[in-house]
């Protein structure tokens, strides 16, 4: 599921999910409109996003193993 869709279907603007997640809200406007890759953002911000739209990291973006691994330690 793309980020915006997560968002909208959990109700939340740019700037309400931006605060829930600890990032800057023009980071959730460049990364739902294409111009910052997803993959290249860390685990952990993956996982604050997935939490502040209560869904798992896995339901937002294909996240390789070996970063799961890392992040669990």
């Amino acid at each position: 599921m793309q980020l915006k869709t997560a968002r909208k279907l959990a109700g939340l603007t740019q700037q309400e999910l931006a605060t829930r997640a600890g990032v800057d809200d023009t980071f959730i406007s460049v990364v739902e409109n294409g111009k910052r890759d997803i993959h290249a953002v860390g685990y952990a911000t993956v996982v604050r996003l997935a939490r502040a739209l209560g869904v798992e990291p896995e339901e937002l973006f294909p996240v390789p193993e070996s970063e799961v691994v890392e992040a669990k330690r």
